[in-house]
């Protein structure tokens, strides 16, 4: 499967983990069925700019670790200067 397909798959509430990439939804939904990313976050992550892309990454990797362990608090820190020199 092409990413591409993977994405638009994904907005449509489809999480489907690419077994060919071994690549999972950009908000992991697709290992984990706790996580219910809402169908406009899905359509703004596909429409957003890069760096933007990067930040909600963080934020579906965060949500993806409180899923997974909700007893555990975890925080992602980052230098916005490192991001924009990509």
């Amino acid at each position: 499967m092409k990413p591409e397909e993977q994405l638009d798959e994904w907005i449509k509430g489809n999480s489907i983990h690419n077994d060919e990439r071994d690549e999972c939804c950009p908000d992991f939904s697709c290992c984990n069925k706790a996580i219910n990313t809402p169908i406009e976050t899905r359509k703004a992550f596909k429409s957003a700019n890069e760096a933007d892309r990067w930040e909600m990454l963080g934020m579906f990797l965060g949500g993806m670790f409180a899923a997974e362990t909700p007893e555990i608090k975890i925080h992602i820190a980052g230098d916005e200067t490192e991001r924009t020199k990509h």
